[in-house]
């Protein structure tokens, strides 16, 4: 085989590997029913924040996140104009709750989150990173606190 078949060849199969895990990891996060967890746990507002984000329920997922008074975010149009979801977005991603812990009112989730970004022949389309977020029991309602956006899907 000479050498600009072998590329070609090696190009090809490349090309291939990127199809199929693109391909995979949509099907894996396409039509897969969620079961809830408790929404009054710390795990299930971080779970139902996130399935709000997936469906682009950004109000719903709005009312699981508490501000402090320096953010300056009092209402939903403050937090769409500031730190909001931008709809352009082409990403697919998926999320997978992990170790949780609690400290009286407080709590943390931690979340791995996978996201594939078409694009790219070349470039690195998956990615993977673990985000923890923090948590305030008010009322014996669990809110986030902390990361009160979401543009890490992007």
């Amino acid at each position: 085989m000479n050498s600009s078949r072998r590329w070609l060849f090696i190009f090809a199969i490349v090309i291939g590997v990127l199809i199929i895990a693109t391909v995979s990891l949509v099907l894996l996060t396409k039509g897969n029913k969620v079961t809830l967890l408790p929404e009054d746990s710390p795990q299930g507002t971080v779970q139902r924040y996130l399935v709000a984000v997936q469906e682009k329920d950004y109000q719903q997922a709005f009312g699981y996140l508490s501000f402090s008074p320096t953010d300056k975010i009092t209402t939903y149009n403050d937090w769409l104009m500031i730190v909001g979801p931008q709809a352009s977005s082409q990403a697919v991603w998926k999320a997978t709750l992990g170790k949780v812990t609690l400290n009286g009112n407080n709590a943390t989730v931690e979340v791995n989150i996978d996201t594939a970004h078409p694009g790219g022949l070349f470039g690195n389309s998956q990615y993977n990173q673990l985000i923890i977020f923090q948590l305030a029991k008010t009322a014996n309602v669990w809110l986030i606190t902390s990361p009160t956006f979401i543009s890490w899907i992007y």
